[in-house]
């Protein structure tokens, strides 16, 4: 690897002793010039790369067609509420076919049992009727697994809700969910959360693997974490999170002890315009009980335009003796950019969580890409970092 410059080169030489102190690795490399990569394409649902990326899936389908069990007269404008049938046919088969057009379901919401395979055609919507509710889930995994959903279209009520109380209406829910597969899922304007897994009677989720998720203007978060163990977020979008905060495109926030956030690993993940944080990790919760450890690899993680690229803490509040939250949070090859409040905030105020950072490119507000010693100046600044964690930052 070359220096870039000689004067980066004394910079380097004269934060070495402190980079030390830090157990922080500043190295500085040629690094290619990323200016020029393609991520304006996702700046609008109008764009090329949301079109390409984010269409539905080819799945070859088999399976029970819905409509069957729909009503004679029934309509294809998603008009009228069909829940009942529509539960009715996903309890009694095990591969069920979604129709090509939408339709209505109240904030009942649909449960799937175990072994199921539900595929929706192009052109399928779950549509939520208005409701006062606070608190729905579209469709709903609760205790059940060995599930696959595949192009899943979910519309909440957020822009036609009645009233203005709770913050908890998800589109889809895992609640003590296991081998879990969801392809090609597009969940919009839900008046909490597009996606949402949680533990169900202290049993966590476990082998959930999502690809290719479109979460766009839900009111809470795009996607929210409280508890996991064995998730694979494969080229999820978040945007444009507005209205309860955390307002984040992808949240993990443990709610108890008992929660796990285990064996995560995100890649490619894309969040833009959300009024919280693209992507936000928060350890709080796990303290109170027995040691914890926990495990997120997170790589080619792109913001744009949120309030802050990445935010994470762990704080005590909740630590009731000595226990401890142990383990590793590794973000490589970041890309932060014209974030309106800081492309980082990480205050992590225990040495047991290690936060490695490798290879990040910023631009600022005005879009202006910055040098490796900006970055790290950036990162590392009093308001955006605790320097006193355990936290290595390199350039590759």
């Amino acid at each position: 690897m070359k220096a870039k410059n000689f004067t980066f080169r004394i910079k380097q030489l004269l934060v070495i002793p402190i980079l030390l102190a830090q157990t922080i690795v500043y190295q500085g490399c040629k690094k290619e010039n990323v200016d020029d990569l393609a991520v304006d394409k996702y700046d609008t649902a109008k764009s090329p790369f949301l079109k390409t990326k984010f269409s539905a899936t080819a799945i070859p389908v088999t399976g029970y067609d819905v409509t069957r069990s729909l009503p004679s007269n029934y309509v294809r404008d998603g008009s009228r509420d069909y829940t009942a049938y529509l539960q009715d046919a996903i309890n009694k088969n095990s591969e069920i076919v979604f129709p090509a057009f939408p339709i209505m379901v109240n904030d009942k919401g649909l449960l799937i049992g175990s072994n199921k395979t539900i595929t929706f055609l192009t052109g399928s919507q779950l549509l939520l009727k208005p409701t006062s509710s606070g608190n729905y889930t579209i469709l709903r995994i609760s205790n059940a697994g060995n599930i696959t959903l595949n192009n899943p279209v979910l519309v909440g009520d957020k822009n036609n809700h009645i009233g203005d109380n709770g913050e908890w209406g998800q589109g889809l829910g895992l609640y003590g969910a296991y081998n879990i597969t969801i392809n090609g899922i597009r969940v919009t304007n839900c008046w909490g959360d597009g996606i949402y897994l949680a533990a169900k009677d202290k049993i966590t989720n476990k082998n959930i693997k999502i690809y290719n998720a479109y979460c766009r203007n839900n009111r809470r978060n795009g996607i929210s974490v409280t508890s996991v163990d064995g998730l694979l977020l494969e080229a999820p979008y978040a945007g444009y999170s507005d209205g309860t905060p955390p307002s984040a495109g992808i949240d993990f926030e443990a709610e108890t002890y008992t929660d796990e956030f285990k064996n995560i690993v995100i890649n490619s993940a894309r969040t833009e315009y959300n009024s919280g944080p693209g992507l936000m990790i928060g350890f709080r919760s796990l303290y109170g009980g027995p040691n914890k450890t926990i495990g997120f690899q997170i790589n080619a993680h792109m913001d744009k335009g949120s309030s802050v690229g990445f935010k994470t803490s762990a704080i005590l509040t909740r630590q009731v003796a000595n226990e401890t939250v142990t383990g590793n949070l590794n973000i490589i090859n970041p890309y932060w950019r014209k974030n309106t409040l800081s492309p980082l905030q990480a205050n992590l105020l225990v040495r047991t969580i290690q936060l490695k950072i490798v290879d990040p490119v910023i631009q600022d507000i005005d879009g202006n890409q910055l040098s490796d010693a900006s970055v790290y100046s950036v990162l590392t600044y009093k308001y955006n970092l605790n320097l006193s964690s355990n936290y290595l930052i390199s350039f590759l």
